[in-house]
C-alpha cells in the first residue's frame, strides 16, 4: 500500500490567473510564492490558508508559458479549472513502482521544484483525473 502523508493541494489551470486568485482571497486564502516549472512549461502560484487550529487549505493556480505545454492543451480542450489534485507521499519511488505494478502509467518526467519530487498518475489508471504525487524535501512543512 501506498503511504500517504498529507493532501498537498488542488491545482487550477488558467490562461488568466486574476479570477480564481480573485475567489481565493475572499476565503482568506493567499498567495504564498510562484516559480516557473520548466518541464512542463508552466508557471505556478501557490496559495494557502491555516487557521489557528493548524486546518491548512492549499491551492495551485498554473498557467502556461510555453507553446507546446501540455495546459495549454488542457485549457483548449476544457477551458479553465480543476486540473489535478495533489497527495503528499512519503516514498515517491514506492509509490511509482506499486502503480505502475498495478498496470498504471504515470506521466512522466519525475520534476523536482522548492517542495519536493513529483510526478503525475495518468488519468486513464484513476478513472479520468489526473493524480499528482509529491514526496517532501526535507525541512518542508506538511
Amino acid at each position: 500500500m501506498i503511504k500517504i502523508t498529507g493532501f498537498e493541494h488542488i491545482s487550477i489551470g488558467a490562461k488568466d490567473t486574476e479570477p480564481s486568485a480573485s475567489v481565493l482571497g475572499l476565503f482568506g486564502i493567499k498567495p504564498l510564492y510562484g516559480e516557473d516549472i520548466h518541464p512542463h512549461g508552466v508557471t505556478t502560484t501557490y496559495y494557502e490558508h491555516e487557521d489557528n487550529e493548524n486546518t491548512r487549505v492549499r491551492f495551485e493556480i498554473i498557467r502556461p508559458v510555453s507553446e507546446d505545454a501540455p495546459l495549454r492543451k488542457f485549457l483548449e480542450k476544457r477551458g479553465p479549472g480543476i486540473h489535478h489534485i495533489c497527495m503528499q507521499v512519503e516514498d515517491l519511488e514506492d509509490a511509482m513502482q506499486q502503480i505502475k505494478g498495478a498496470g498504471g502509467e504515470l506521466v512522466e518526467p519525475v520534476f523536482d521544484d522548492s517542495r519536493g519530487r513529483h510526478v503525475f498518475v495518468h488519468p486513464s489508471f484513476t478513472g479520468g483525473f489526473l493524480l499528482g504525487l509529491i514526496e517532501l524535501h526535507p525541512g518542508q512543512k506538511p
